[in-house]
Order: structure tokens, then C-alpha cells, then sequence
């Protein structure tokens, strides 16, 4: 059976970074970069009109900002997964591309060697998140002391505690199995139903969540 190739939309202002991030494709099998854009609106239209399997845009483009671009995209042409391309890795931007409907968070520097397994985990539904090397300086959303969510999440099961710890460090919701010992589809299961207990839209607040609660570290 043909391996599926995969359709990817550019959207960068930035003519040199462009050409750069461009010629990366080359050479990546059953990858294709189908179409490539400068700004968020002529983002917007060519996703929806052409339906890609993965955009990556970047956060400061033109016209409508990367954000709202997302949000955008995500709303009309769900089936597209949308990765935020960054050259600064900002936590707090990070937060709104993912409540926006981003599926990853690239930063420029990490993806010259590894671009196109990113964009296959991505089209899997894995979610890929750059932290900032010096995250523990960022100012994370404040959460009550007592909050109820914090208070659940103390009281969850010790293998659901193990599943927010690995996630915070970053790890694929496979790796996290295979370190459990369970199947991938169990991981994907409780960590939606997690989410689905704290109210949380994904794996970053979900994350943030875990670290106040004293489950995890950054």
C-alpha cells in the first residue's frame, strides 16, 4: 500500500527565513510543500480552499496575526492541523495558539533537523510544544491556592499522575505507554478524559495545571 503523501502550507513574511524553511522540504519523502503564503488573510483563504493536512504559521505575519489566523482555520476546516512556526518561544503565545486550535508549537532553531517527523506526528495528532529554555522564569497563569482543580488533580490516581508528569516533560502520548506499559489508545483516553474533569482545552493548560498542583515540574 502507497504511503499517503502529505500536504503542507508555508505562511512566513520573512523572505529569507521563507527560503530557508522552503528548502527544507527538499529532499523529504511523501511530504509536499503544496503552497506557501506571506500573510494571515491570504493564509486563511488558501487553507480553506485548499485543505492542507498540516500549516505551519508563523506567529507575527501580516494583515491578521498568526493567532487569529488559527483560530480562523481551526473553526471552518477542523480537519487541517494548524503548527504554530516561532523564532521566539513565548509561554504565554504558546497558550493562546493552543486555545486557539494550534495542534503544535515549532520553534525555527529545533526543526532543521527533524522538520519532516514533526510534520508526520503532527498529521498523527501528536502535539509538539517548544518550551522556552527558561520557562521556569515565565509568569504562569495564576491558579487559586484551593482551587477545585487543583484539589482533583491531587486526589487523581497515581498512574494518572504519572500521565500529567510525563506529559509536562514533553513526551508523546506513545512514549508515555510504552513507559506504562499500557497502549497508546489507553494514554490518548485518560488524558482526555482528565481534560474533560478540569475543564482544560489542551495539553499546555493541562501541563501548567499539573505543575501548580505539585504532580509535575517544568
Amino acid at each position: 500500500m502507497a504511503q499517503q503523501t502529505l500536504r503542507v502550507h508555508l505562511v512566513d513574511d520573512d523572505y529569507l527565513v521563507r527560503l530557508g524553511v522552503e528548502r527544507l522540504f527538499e529532499g523529504l519523502e511523501h511530504i509536499e510543500l503544496e503552497s506557501v503564503t506571506s500573510s494571515g488573510d491570504a493564509a486563511i483563504k488558501e487553507a480553506l480552499a485548499l485543505k492542507p493536512d498540516v500549516v505551519l504559521m508563523e506567529t507575527t505575519v501580516r494583515n491578521v496575526d498568526g493567532v487569529r489566523a488559527v483560530q480562523e482555520i481551526s473553526a471552518r476546516a477542523p480537519q487541517v492541523k494548524v503548527a504554530m512556526l516561532s523564532s521566539a518561544t513565548d509561554f504565554g503565545i504558546m497558550c493562546d495558539a493552543y486555545r486557539a486550535g494550534a495542534a503544535s508549537y515549532l520553534s525555527k532553531y529545533s526543526v532543521s533537523s527533524d522538520l519532516g517527523a514533526a510534520i508526520r506526528m503532527i498529521h498523527r495528532g501528536e502535539a509538539i510544544f517548544s518550551m522556552p529554555p527558561d520557562l521556569e522564569r515565565f509568569p504562569l497563569p495564576a491558579v487559586p491556592a484551593e482551587s477545585s482543580e487543583l484539589q482533583l488533580i491531587k486526589r487523581l490516581p497515581a498512574r494518572d499522575r504519572a500521565i500529567l508528569s510525563a506529559l509536562t516533560e514533553g513526551r508523546t502520548n506513545g512514549q508515555i505507554a510504552g513507559a506504562l506499559h499500557v497502549s497508546e489508545a489507553t494514554v490518548k483516553a485518560q488524558i482526555t478524559k482528565i481534560m474533560a474533569k478540569l475543564n482544560v482545552a489542551g495539553r499546555v493548560q493541562l501541563a501548567v495545571l499539573a505543575v501548580r498542583a505539585g504532580v509535575a515540574t517544568l
